[in-house]
């Protein structure tokens, strides 16, 4: 295991098939502080989850056409991920009580903004945000009307 894996930051696996999108939020996942894996689909993650022991997945729903639910159901119901926080993305319309079916730990529609994004990691990784963080997050909800 790589010696950045265990200087007891958070790791986040993030898996979506947009590169574009994967490259972005790995970056800004990068420069707020994380350690930051990136899969471009369903198996890909799978193997990345042995080694990398994500505290998190942010996983989209709709993978080169597999259902990313799938994956968030093995990982809550395997002994050694079932305690790895799982939050679904989602273009399309998904509630919270359904992803839940699944085990999802929340859902996320995109687009999404960054700073929400980082927001909602945090809240489930059970960090503080920082005061520029919550002051991003009170200027975007007044920005939404």
């Amino acid at each position: 295991m790589p010696a950045a894996y265990n200087q007891g930051l958070h790791r986040i696996l993030l898996v979506d098939d947009d590169i574009d999108l994967l490259m972005l939020l790995e970056r800004r996942l990068l420069k707020a502080g994380y350690v930051v894996e990136t899969a471009a689909s369903l198996l890909e993650a799978e193997e990345f989850i042995v080694y990398f022991e994500p505290h998190l997945v942010l996983l989209d729903i709709n993978i080169n056409g597999d259902d990313g639910r799938q994956l968030c159901w093995k990982l809550k119901h395997a002994p050694d991920t079932c305690r790895t926080k799982v939050l679904l993305l989602s273009g399309y319309d998904c509630s919270i009580s359904r992803a839940a079916l699944f085990g999802a730990d929340g859902v996320i529609a995109k687009p999404v903004h960054t700073e929400y994004l980082l927001h909602c990691i945090n809240q489930h990784l059970y960090i503080t945000s920082a005061p520029a963080d919550e002051n991003a997050l009170a200027s975007f909800k007044d920005n939404l009307g």
